[in-house]
């Protein structure tokens, strides 16, 4: 996601783990945390990798404060708390981190560049779902287990810019319906836009990331994409398959450049507009 920073008016640290917390977990299946928050992967290669965090590490304190809920996340996992204090560290300054490994606990001091502010994780669950709500993307473990990485790269490019453009607060902020009414009239008209968006934005996300643009529109055109999608079924307040394919390839006709940096100004400038 730190290809993609540029482009994200909210940004974290890019320490390259991700984290999880003993309340996730039920009360007689809880493991062995060397803390009530530990890291559930580390990246080979990132600074926190390099600073010799391992995964199942416990992480104790941010900035040299304890782990601890925040205001207005009190009802969600103390990772989400752990990941917010991270996440309003200075991207531009080192972070300091309270780690416990295997019993000892020390001080690690990380570099660490900007990333786009998100949580990504895959539930536990089968089915074909992905979602944003602005801060957390979820994606389907039936989901992810089925797609192939450049599918999974779409996926995720989608979401993310969801979250990228603020669509979640914006519709909310819009009274716009989903489920069954946000199929409907004004509705449809403001999700089925928050969609074609998302759609833009993705191309981009991809390209800056490295990733050949062109997996979306292949993706879309797949028999896996027109699954999704729901065929004749498909869901009013998101495009056809057939019509998200189409416009795909025509941003990257017309917008794409590769081995450039690719910001669609204008599609950024809207998260701050209301919808309407």
């Amino acid at each position: 996601m730190s290809d993609n920073a540029a482009l994200c008016d909210r940004t974290m640290p890019d320490l390259g783990v991700s984290l999880q917390s003993i309340d996730q977990y039920p009360a007689d299946g809880q493991p062995g945390f060397a803390a009530p928050v530990a890291f559930a992967a580390v990246l080979p290669g990132s600074v926190a990798a390099q600073a010799g965090i391992e995964r199942d590490d416990g992480l104790a304190s941010v900035d040299g404060k304890p782990i601890s809920k925040r205001p207005g996340l009190e009802s969600s996992p103390l990772r989400d708390s752990a990941f917010a204090a991270i996440a309003d560290h200075d991207p531009a300054k080192p972070l300091e981190l309270g780690v416990v490994h295997a019993g000892v606990a020390r001080e690690v001091i990380v570099p660490a560049k900007p990333e786009c502010r998100a949580v990504v994780e895959i539930l536990d669950v089968d089915g074909d779902t992905a979602q944003s709500d602005g801060r957390t993307i979820q994606i389907a473990y039936g989901l992810a287990a089925r797609a192939t990485d450049d599918q999974i790269a779409v996926i995720f490019a989608h979401e993310l810019a969801h979250s990228i453009l603020h669509h979640r607060e914006r519709l909310e902020a819009a009274n716009a319906a989903n489920g069954l009414l946000g199929q409907f009239g004004r509705n449809r008209r403001l999700n089925l836009q928050a969609e074609e968006d998302a759609d833009r934005l993705s191309v981009y996300l991809l390209a800056n990331a490295g990733i050949d643009p062109r997996a979306a529109p292949d993706f879309w055109r797949s028999k896996f994409g027109q699954h999704i999608s729901g065929g004749v079924f498909h869901n009013l307040a998101h495009p056809s398959a057939k019509a998200r394919a189409a416009a795909l390839e025509a941003e990257i006709a017309t917008h794409i450049r590769p081995g450039q940096a690719n910001y669609p100004a204008e599609l950024l400038a809207t998260r701050t507009q209301p919808m309407k």
